[in-house]
């Protein structure tokens, strides 16, 4: 007899993805050092956009990261509530101080590439029209994942309908295939006990 093994399956915690998101971090805060000697030159805008795109890059990379990071983080404590191995894992007040000093460090660059467009690339109305057009294309993003997740859901549910209209269809032809033996069996039994009646009678005639 072969020996049965059982594999554990080892869940990937929160810890790697905090690590790529501080990396991502990193690469904004190179960035706007590229953007602070360009604006300490006494560049203007178009020379600038080179380490701007940088910036814009490694935050596009960290936005990325940090949608992966909560469902990595609810695999990761439902892995431990459930006492499996978890690799990279992090505990809650490790993992929210992480965040929030990444968080803040981006939201902090974001403040100075604001203060850079208005008041030394003379951009104002650039980044006004910049900040609108980046939040309704999140927007829209946001509207049509929405839409999709209830265009899925609506499908989901619709598919459930259609099985459970198709199990009522089989219940009702099945329960109306047993009435139909039923009936048939309890036709049999009358008319059994009809034609023993009958033969009592016969026999209780011929004595």
């Amino acid at each position: 007899m072969e020996p049965i093994s059982t594999a554990i399956m080892v869940v990937q915690g929160v810890g790697a993805i905090v690590k790529g998101i501080r990396s991502f971090a990193d690469e904004a805060n190179k960035a706007v050092g590229e953007i602070n000697k360009c604006v300490e030159a006494g560049k203007k805008l178009k020379d600038s956009m080179a380490p701007i795109g940088k910036f814009f890059s490694a935050t596009g990379k960290y936005e990325a990261a940090r949608l992966q990071l909560e469902e990595a983080k609810e695999k990761q404590d439902k892995a431990i509530a459930a006492g499996n191995p978890v690799a990279d894992a992090m505990s809650d007040a490790e993992y929210v101080m992480e965040m929030m000093s990444i968080d803040r460090q981006i939201k902090q660059h974001y403040d100075d590439i604001k203060h850079y467009f208005i008041y030394h690339f003379d951009e104002a109305g650039m980044w006004d029209e910049f900040s609108s057009r980046l939040n309704k294309l999140r927007q829209d993003r946001e509207e049509k994942a929405e839409s999709r997740r209830r265009e899925e859901t609506e499908r989901r549910l619709a598919v459930t309908a259609e099985k459970m209209r198709l199990l009522r269809i089989r219940q009702r032809r099945w329960e109306i295939f047993y009435n139909c033996i039923g009936g048939f069996v309890i036709t049999l039994i009358i008319a059994g006990f009809a034609w023993f009646i009958r033969w009592m009678f016969n026999q209780g005639g011929t004595q």
